[in-house]
């Protein structure tokens, strides 16, 4: 009899026990929400948020995992445990058992099984073209996420700023039409979740990090993003925001540590001069308040001087490029970061992916100032900031003014000419992007005023230049836009929406003349797809003469001769000067209309045009 009392006493005290366990569950969050066996690092950050959770002891059992350090702040709901993960760990589930007074949880956690060859991915290279697109503004492809319980803005298409519902499953069903295009690598603005109380729909103020904003999608409907675009050709690249999140994000209410941001006694904003960083008398002063003022009231500057945000942040990145088996990086407003903390950020992801490639958001206006952020420059204070490419804003601005100027000596079709000549700055010039209007720009359309004779010889130039293009969703068919209004460099994608009135996706629903820029476009990005020479074949150019700008991509199969007339009139162009590049050459065939060109004799230029020859 007293066996079985004792039997129904134990039974009633695992009863209490997980009655208790399930009340005092005072661990609200664990992140990384899962990791991964077979990581390089094999040092794995756990922060666990609850009320009182520093005052507890963790324990785990699971062969192959130890627990190897404990960190606390001055905010006693924080714990960061420190976890060594074992070279053979075996992927599996196990339990967290945390202990406090005479409470105790039961916290699972899982190891995953990673990708096979995972650390030696394929990144984007300067053989790519990228598409830039925001999510909220290109397609709309589940109405019924439109408007979620718990999040404050919904879908009203109507205001520029609000939401317009574009998500992730809208991306997915026009990656075939990326592929054809000749698209080979996608790069979305931030997907991350988002409850900012206005503004919310371009997501670079994070509110959470470890979740897709649920009105694009969850984290299952990203992975398969990417395997949409592996299937049909493209990279994928994640947007990579180190300098601050949003102030809705969930810390906001309960900060991790007193130094978790950088913080000043009232609201100061950065000084966004980010000459301060490459001026060699530049003040102290001013180069902290670059780096730690404020972006915006609502993004808050992140600490990452902090080595637990640091690692923190530094895993995020680091989830998400395994979880869903990302490509390439993005860093946005790189200079206003901390530069030193910055490199060794971005270093410490390629540390675990060492062919990550990482283009930097550096919006400098000089190739110098621009080539300092490129990794292998020599700067000479030794500075290297990890990033292997960079974005080339000093060319936009070429792009910008030199179709609507008449020809002067540094003015029309010189100002590519010069821009080109500063290219000895560069570390590596075919790694550099280059664009002609981005999210944050005025729409390339509204700069040259809707001309297609302008916008077509801009994207020849953009196509056929050294470095690498990206296309802004809606460059294909000369989206228009509002100049000097951010929300007016965001228009929604035509037949994005079942709603919409036509569908700029098919031929059919463009007008004549986006059908000819979409064209145009498309048989030069395929031709640059499949031929080297535009990828990284070397360059040379001629001192523009007479609005005319000549210049080679030549390799050691084939040679491209591009011809551009800046002028309002045909010009015959005499070939004599260029015979140290058309020597024993015949004939060129123009890439896009197949039209076959003598080289023996002169070539009639139209104006406001660029032939771009296949040279035999």
């Amino acid at each position: 009899m007293k066996k079985y009392i004792f039997i129904l006493l134990s039974f009633i005290n695992i009863l209490v026990f997980n009655i208790q366990a399930k009340t005092d569950s005072w661990v609200k969050r664990l992140e990384p929400t899962n990791w991964w066996t077979d990581m390089k690092q094999s040092e794995l950050q756990l922060m666990f948020y609850g009320e009182g959770i520093a005052s507890a002891e963790i324990s785990v059992n699971y062969p192959g995992v130890s627990i190897v350090g404990k960190q606390l702040t001055d905010n006693a709901n924080y714990l960061f445990l420190y976890l060594k993960i074992a070279k053979e760990t075996i992927p599996g589930k196990f339990n967290f058992e945390i202990k406090k007074g005479k409470k105790k949880q039961i916290v699972s956690y899982e190891l995953k099984q990673r990708r096979n060859g995972s650390a030696a991915r394929k990144s984007f290279t300067e053989a790519d073209a990228i598409y830039l697109l925001m999510p909220d503004r290109f397609a709309n492809g589940n109405m019924a996420n439109d408007s979620v319980t718990g999040y404050i803005q919904g879908v009203n298409r109507k205001e520029l700023g609000m939401r317009h519902g574009g998500d992730i499953q809208g991306i997915i069903s026009k990656i075939p039409y990326l592929a054809d295009l000749g698209i080979t690598a996608l790069w979305t603005t931030p997907l991350f979740d988002n409850n900012d109380t206005n503004y919310s729909y371009h997501h670079y103020a994070c509110s959470d990090y470890y979740k897709i904003d649920p009105r694009f999608g969850n984290n299952d409907d990203y992975a398969r993003l990417s395997e949409t675009c592996h299937a049909n050709g493209l990279k994928l690249i994640v947007d990579v925001v180190p300098n601050h999140c949003g102030s809705l994000h969930w810390w906001m209410k309960d900060l991790p540590a007193k130094d978790w941001f950088n913080t000043w006694p009232t609201f100061t904003n950065s000084n966004y001069r980010m000459t301060t960083w490459t001026d060699p008398h530049a003040s102290e002063s001013d180069k902290y308040r670059l780096s730690h003022g404020w972006f915006a009231p609502n993004m808050p500057d992140l600490n990452l001087q902090n080595p637990l945000l640091f690692d923190y942040l530094r895993q995020v990145y680091t989830f998400w490029i395994e979880n869903a088996n990302i490509d390439g990086m993005r860093v946005d407003t790189y200079p206003y970061n901390d530069l030193k903390t910055a490199a060794r950020f971005i270093q410490s992801i390629r540390n675990e992916y060492p062919n990550m490639n990482v283009v930097g958001e550096c919006w400098v206006k000089s190739p110098a100032e621009i080539a300092y952020y490129q990794s292998g420059n020599n700067n000479k204070d030794g500075f290297d900031s990890r990033l292997t490419s960079v974005m080339d804003f000093c060319l936009k601005d070429v792009f910008s003014a030199a179709f609507n100027e008449s020809e002067s000596w540094d003015g029309g079709m010189a100002r590519f000419y010069a821009h080109f000549a500063q290219d000895f700055v560069y570390a590596n010039p075919n790694m550099i992007m280059n664009f002609l209007d981005n999210h944050d720009i005025d729409r390339y359309s509204t700069s040259i005023n809707r001309d297609v004779r302008k916008f077509k010889m801009a994207l020849a130039m953009l196509i056929t230049s050294r470095g690498y293009p990206q296309i802004y969703a809606g460059t294909e068919i000369m989206l228009d836009g509002i100049p000097g209004n951010y929300e007016g460099h965001r228009f929604d994608f035509p037949g994005g929406w079942a709603t919409d009135k036509r569908n700029a996706f098919i031929p059919e629903g463009r007008i004549e003349k986006e059908n000819e820029v979409f064209t145009y476009l498309k048989t030069l990005l395929n031709y640059r797809k499949n031929n080297p020479v535009l990828q990284n074949g070397k360059m040379k150019q001629f001192i523009p003469e007479n609005g005319i700008y000549v210049n080679f991509r030549y390799n050691d199969q084939k040679m491209i001769m591009i011809i551009s007339n800046n002028n309002l009139d045909d010009k015959e162009l005499s070939l004599n000067r260029y015979s140290e590049m058309l020597k024993g050459k015949n004939v060129g065939t123009e890439i896009t209309t197949n039209k076959t060109y003598s080289l023996q004799t002169a070539i009639l230029i139209p104006a406001k045009s660029v032939i771009v020859l296949d040279v035999n």
